[in-house]
């Protein structure tokens, strides 16, 4: 946030020639935003060094996104491995891909209610792997919010069709880098509702898989279920 507040001021100060004071305490408050936004980055990477260093648990999760890919909304699904250190920092290996793509009309549009064999559609996927680390920094007995990044190879695919019948397939490798922000809120023990937020850039030439994405969902907490389930078959026994 303070990013976008240090442009914002700079922007002010750049177009505003109105007094040379305002210019000095926006250049004041804007140095400020910046050293404090670096100051928390620093703090969140020497808290996921100390992570490191602490124990680890074996985590297997299920994952699943609402992409905007060239005005469509893509499903994708999702499964992720890895490791949480310190119950704060993870780092997983994911694995992703859409299903059930959308198709939207490019060419030859029909008119209202009736149908038209000329008319061309075009149906967007995307499929890739990526490394992928999540930090947790604010965490409470109810909330849990965290930040996940993730750098990814794959392809992108472009499927054109006319009268149900494929005329051409685009196919384009992707570099996928993802950002985002998630918040989560515990309604019982053993269940989470959460949402999240993010953009993801391609970091080869191919712009068009670019887009934001969007979570939202139940977590079941599924470690802490089976914990449970063990202590009471131990206290049977």
């Amino acid at each position: 946030m303070g990013k976008y507040l240090f442009i914002a001021l700079n922007n002010l100060v750049l177009f505003s020639h109105t007094s040379k004071i305002l210019k000095k305490i926006g250049l004041l408050i804007s140095l400020f935003l910046c050293l404090t936004a670096n100051a928390q980055v620093k703090h969140m990477f020497d808290s996921m060094r100390y992570d490191f260093k602490q124990r680890k648990k074996f985590f297997v999760s299920l994952d699943g996104k609402n992409n905007l890919v060239s005005d469509m909304n893509l499903k994708m699904f999702g499964l992720q491995g890895g490791y949480q250190y310190n119950k704060r920092t993870s780092v997983y290996l994911g694995i992703y891909w859409t299903y059930n793509n959308p198709s939207k009309i490019i060419a030859n549009a029909p008119a209202v209610g009736q149908s038209d064999s000329n008319t061309i559609y075009s149906s967007y996927g995307i499929t890739y792997i990526n490394f992928g680390t999540e930090y947790i920094f604010f965490n409470t007995k109810k909330w849990r919010l965290s930040i996940p990044a993730a750098l990814g190879i794959g392809r992108g695919y472009n499927i054109i069709t006319q009268n149900n019948k494929v005329i051409k397939k685009e196919r384009s490798g992707i570099l996928p880098l993802e950002l985002g922000l998630n918040v989560s809120y515990k309604l019982k023990w053993w269940l989470w509702i959460g949402a999240g937020i993010g953009t993801r850039f391609s970091l080869n030439s191919t712009n068009e898989y670019n887009g934001s994405f969007y979570t939202f969902g139940l977590q079941l907490k599924t470690g802490e279920i089976y914990k449970r389930v063990k202590k009471l078959v131990k206290k049977e026994k």
